[in-house]
């Protein structure tokens, strides 16, 4: 019977392939974002050039993107935009890519610690590794539930609505068809944990993993979906010094 079954679904599979029915997903995450400055929601001049590096990647490999979609956030709309010139594709914009709102987690966060919010900061130039470390434990609690408070997103919400956003963004593509989102990192983390069926802690886990700048990629037809790259960042690697491009903030 499982023998039967399982040559049913190669069966399905091998046509999808041969007839050309898989389409990819294309996850980008934004560039550089402006890490310790008043407005971190605008590319860095670095985020700038990784998604040009990433514009130019795809123009030299002939990676043709049917469409391109973003979040409403300014890094999200930024690096939309760039990877869409210089032929002013149409960039659709879609809430359900937004990333979850860090800012008000760590508050509610403050508030339950019963601490002034200005003791979540950095007192010096700011530093990544201890944001990182401060985020992390923010988010555990999110995902416990425990930062649950009126007008505050839930993490099961959050999951939900990327995992909508995921599956309309595909059934809207057609076949054989090249979509790029532009989102951040913990929408990527939500969209692969639905992809590959994960539990809530391994996708904050993959969160914390992708590149700025990074491809992750997605295909799928109309009786399955599967990963095929994650956090991928050649066209950075391919530069002269990739160690200085190759960022998480």
């Amino acid at each position: 019977m499982l023998r039967g079954v399982q040559s049913l679904l190669n069966g399905v599979r091998r046509r999808e392939y041969s007839e050309g029915l898989l389409s990819t997903l294309h996850l980008i995450r934004h560039g550089q974002a402006s890490f310790g400055a008043n407005d971190y929601d605008r590319l860095s001049s670095l985020g700038e050039q990784q998604i040009h590096y990433l514009r130019d990647h795809y123009e030299r490999t002939g990676q043709r993107l049917d469409t391109i979609v973003s979040g409403r956030l300014k890094r999200q709309r930024a690096t939309a935009a760039i990877l869409a010139s210089p032929a002013n594709d149409a960039v659709r914009e879609y809430a359900a890519f937004d990333e979850y709102d860090a800012p008000v987690l760590f508050k509610v966060h403050a508030e339950i610690k019963g601490i002034p919010l200005s003791a979540l900061r950095d007192p010096g130039p700011p530093d990544a590794r201890a944001f990182q470390r401060r985020l992390e434990e923010v988010c555990r609690q999110w995902v416990a539930g425990t930062l649950d408070r009126p007008g505050v997103e839930r993490w099961r919400d959050f999951r939900s609505r990327v995992t909508a956003g995921l599956e309309q963004i595909m059934r809207e593509a057609g076949r054989s068809k090249e979509a790029a989102v532009c989102t951040s990192a913990g929408v990527i983390g939500a969209a692969v944990g639905h992809v590959l069926e994960l539990n809530d802690e391994a996708c904050l886990r993959l969160s914390w993993l992708v590149f700025n700048a990074s491809i992750t990629r997605v295909r799928f037809g109309a009786s399955r979906h599967s990963l095929e790259v994650f956090n991928a960042v050649p066209h950075l690697e391919a530069q002269a010094n990739p160690r200085m491009l190759i960022t998480y903030r």
